[in-house]
């Protein structure tokens, strides 16, 4: 499994498919070095993100709740 902690691309550059870019750049060295899952988190109200790597293929493995005291 290759976990992704952060992919972040500048507001200024958004648009310009350096996101997806990024995206299958770790996708093609995860395949390359034998992982055969990629796994990330991403904020529950970050809809454009949810959006992307939905549209990157991925689908939501589970949801993690928590509450701050």
């Amino acid at each position: 499994m290759l976990y992704i902690d952060d992919i972040c691309v500048d507001e200024a550059a958004r648009g310009r498919h350096v996101g997806k870019s990024l995206y299958e750049h770790v996708r093609a060295y995860a395949q390359s070095i034998g992982c055969d899952h990629i796994t990330l988190n991403v904020w529950e109200g970050n809809i454009p993100a949810l959006r992307f790597y939905q549209s990157m293929g991925m689908q939501v493995q589970k949801t993690t709740m928590e509450v701050i005291l």
